[in-house]
């Protein structure tokens, strides 16, 4: 039997392959702690809730991806790195979304996402001049909606290719083409002069 001491740590590996598997609504406490091989109490000590297993199972998912871009130098890099198949990740979320009571289960900030809006923002001050006409996107925005078509995408994939009519494209090629379109966006929508002016004439 596992100690104390490490299960916690049991509980939330567990948790997280089951949560892979299939919808959170779906795994039951007591399948965890099998999964775990420890006490079912000990979830109700540690966690007391699935909700609150669930959480955890976030913040950790969320600390992994923090680090994954702890030494990223640009957007580039950063998404490149987010996109290295987050399906498991991403269809984890979307059950999550869709059958947990999200108050519960998503509080804290992403600190990927965090990062990356850094990143932008810091790409965009490198930029050229500033003009407060076109400076109106929040860099956390653009972060948010760069990491949502990154998991977008690697869930939806099965259904876009065929609707899309990308059948006859490979899908490694359109993977890149889709953080390259990334890329762009950011660096499109940071603020200058000539971004975003839907002026017409001189």
């Amino acid at each position: 039997m596992t100690n104390e001491t490490s299960a916690p740590e049991q509980i939330l590996a567990a948790a997280t392959e089951l949560f892979h598997e299939r919808s959170p609504a779906a795994v039951s406490l007591r399948e965890i702690a099998r999964r775990a091989g420890v006490n079912y109490g000990l979830i109700h000590h540690y966690f007391g809730t699935k909700e609150a297993v669930l959480a955890e199972v976030f913040r950790a998912s969320s600390g992994h991806g923090g680090r994954l871009l702890a030494d990223a130098e640009d957007t580039g890099t950063a998404l490149a790195r987010l996109g290295r198949d987050p399906r498991a990740y991403a269809r984890m979320l979307a059950w999550a979304v869709l059958d947990s009571d999200t108050s519960k289960v998503f509080a804290d900030e992403s600190p990927a996402i965090r990062m990356l809006a850094e990143l932008v923002g810091r790409e965009w001050e490198a930029g050229p001049a500033s003009d407060p006409a076109r400076d109106r996107y929040d860099p956390r925005v653009v972060a948010a909606t760069s990491v949502l078509a990154v998991l977008a995408w690697s869930v939806f994939a099965p259904y876009v290719f065929p609707a899309a009519g990308l059948a006859d494209r490979d899908p490694d090629d359109v993977h890149a083409e889709v953080l390259d379109l990334l890329r762009d966006m950011i660096a499109t929508t940071g603020p200058g002069p000539d971004r975003g002016s839907t002026d017409v004439g001189p």
